[in-house]
């Protein structure tokens, strides 16, 4: 048996030798990268016994992925407790086989920049340590998950949306009872252009008067730092509960207030926003008024905001809640009320029942985050507005007049 050290420039002079060379592959690797090394591999995929990529925080190459589509022995780890870290490359031939095992991954920098450190074994195939290698890898069987187009077009909107994310979550694999569904469904997988159609049809409201009542409010969250400075009138136009009579008499009667979510029929929260009160309007604020919004701070707001009828016999929840989100950052929230709950569960493939304050960001924000249509650059001309405002657009789509 030979054995030799191996740093990460020698690994990727050595691997490409070997996969020409040999006659049987397998590798268990953390992460990959579409690279040199990786292309010599797609060219002998004749050759696979077992290849196997984690995928854990996106940190593989969605490039890589989309070659490997519907390649035999081809897979991804199953998300598990821990994460998938192993660095084995197994090559053989009748009785001789190599391995690199070590430190590098199969990626840019563990094949290039990175210090990394892996030994280059050599020997026959019936030795002790092959054998150790070979049941290491088949330890891994229970893990394979088969690369399908459907995985690798999810895998790269959620690779792309990990990549704006300060610390990226392991991506919802098919097979997971939680999220597949919503990661895979009509509204998450939606184009930008058919999103600018069906929001500018506007079915049931009027898309231009739609526009027009976003940029109002957005005005008068502009215009102070705290959402309780502005005026009953305003308040209760942005909650969605200003009635016609006190809308005429504050001269904001050009507007249809209850678009996106008539809150009127919650009354203790009207109540609250008709006395300017200050909990609520603490809470708000803990929404920045640009940039990114983060899960946390969404769960303190829902906290603040919950914590503000603590003296109530009610408790204003998912509607009212959302109705404050969607105005505040219509870019990032969508209020859901009773004409369009139906129509964007179906759209994210979830029970409409089951949808709750404390589950709205799993099940309605996390989706739409990794959607093309949410994902795209903002654009120039037309569109931009609208663009701002789009995910509390979807209302435009997704609502439906509830029977009387």
């Amino acid at each position: 048996m030979e054995i030799a050290l191996l740093e990460a420039k020698a690994i990727a002079r050595c691997l490409p030798a070997l996969i020409e060379k040999h006659e049987q592959i397998s590798i268990a690797v953390a992460w990959g990268d579409l690279t040199g090394v990786a292309e010599t591999l797609l060219a002998n995929t004749a050759k696979f016994q077992s290849v196997l990529l984690g995928v854990d925080f996106a940190a593989t190459d969605p490039d890589l992925i989309d070659r490997l589509v519907d390649v035999p022995n081809t897979f991804v780890a199953k998300n598990r407790l821990g994460c998938f870290h192993p660095k084995i490359f197994y090559f053989q031939s009748g009785p001789k086989a190599e391995a690199i095992v070590g430190s590098a991954n199969f990626t840019k920098g563990g094949l290039g920049i990175n210090l990394e450190a892996s030994v280059h074994v050599q020997g026959a195939a019936d030795d002790g340590f092959f054998e150790q290698v070979r049941d290491q890898l088949a330890r891994y069987k229970p893990l394979h998950l088969p690369i399908t187009r459907k995985l690798a077009d999810s895998y790269r909107r959620q690779s792309d949306a990990a990549n704006k994310a300060p610390r990226p979550k392991n991506p919802i694999l098919p097979g997971e009872s939680k999220g597949w569904a919503s990661l895979t469904s009509p509204l998450a997988t939606m184009s930008w252009k058919d999103f600018v159609k069906f929001a500018r049809q506007d079915l049931h409201h009027d898309f231009k008067k739609r526009m027009k009542l976003v940029r109002e409010i957005q005005q008068m969250f502009a215009k102070t730092a705290s959402f309780g400075n502005l005026s009953v009138a305003e308040l209760k136009g942005v909650a969605g509960v200003l009635g016609g009579a006190e809308a005429e008499a504050a001269g904001l009667n050009d507007f249809d207030w209850g678009w996106f979510g008539s809150m009127g029929g919650a009354g203790t929260f009207a109540e609250l926003i008709g006395q300017q009160d200050d909990a609520l309007a603490a809470a708000l604020d803990l929404v920045p008024k640009r940039g990114d919004v983060t899960e946390r701070q969404f769960d303190a707001y829902v906290t603040a905001f919950t914590d503000a009828f603590s003296g109530s016999v009610r408790t204003a929840r998912l509607g009212p809640a959302t109705r404050l989100l969607a105005m505040k950052r219509p870019d990032i929230f969508v209020c859901v009320n009773a004409g369009n709950t139906l129509g964007l569960a179906e759209a994210l493939s979830f029970a409409p029942s089951t949808l709750s304050l404390d589950n709205y960001w799993k099940r309605v924000i996390e989706p739409i985050q990794q959607a093309p249509w949410f994902c795209e650059p903002r654009p120039a001309g037309r569109n931009m507005e609208l663009w701002d405002a789009r995910v509390a657009m979807l209302d435009a789509i997704y609502y439906s007049p509830t029977s009387k």
